[in-house]
């Protein structure tokens, strides 16, 4: 199936303007957490890879909150019974998914800026933690 969005201006073109803006704070705290990842479109979503691995992806679909998908590509086998060994999360802010995906759900705006140093610490020991 391709692509619905070509670009990640076009996405964010067809969000709501709520959701484009939780998009965009998402968006801000990768950037800032690894500057060196690479954005672009792949699964109809803003995706960020490193060294050529797809490592996060932003999930805005459905009603829920928009979340940061973190994962290790598509290279690894997923194993959905397998515990995870990522220490990277003290404040458990990931729900996992199985042993080498997880997600975070952006936290309501209220409280964003209280989370962000702890949001940023779990992307930078996600990507450290190849």
């Amino acid at each position: 199936m391709p692509d619905r969005f070509a670009t990640i201006d076009a996405f964010l073109a067809g969000q709501s303007p709520e959701r484009r803006a939780d998009v965009e704070a998402l968006r801000a705290l990768v950037h800032q957490a690894e500057p060196r990842l690479t954005e672009i479109i792949k699964w109809n979503s803003p995706d960020y890879t490193l060294d050529g691995v797809d490592r996060l992806t932003i999930n805005a679909a459905g009603k829920g909150p928009v979340r940061l998908i973190l994962h290790k590509g598509t290279e690894l086998a997923e194993d959905k019974q397998a515990e995870p060994t990522f220490a990277g999360d003290p404040e458990q802010l990931l729900t996992w998914h199985s042993n080498i995906r997880a997600s975070l759900a952006l936290p309501p705006a209220a409280e964003l800026e209280g989370k962000r140093d702890a949001i940023i610490a779990v992307i930078r020991s996600w990507l450290a933690d190849a």
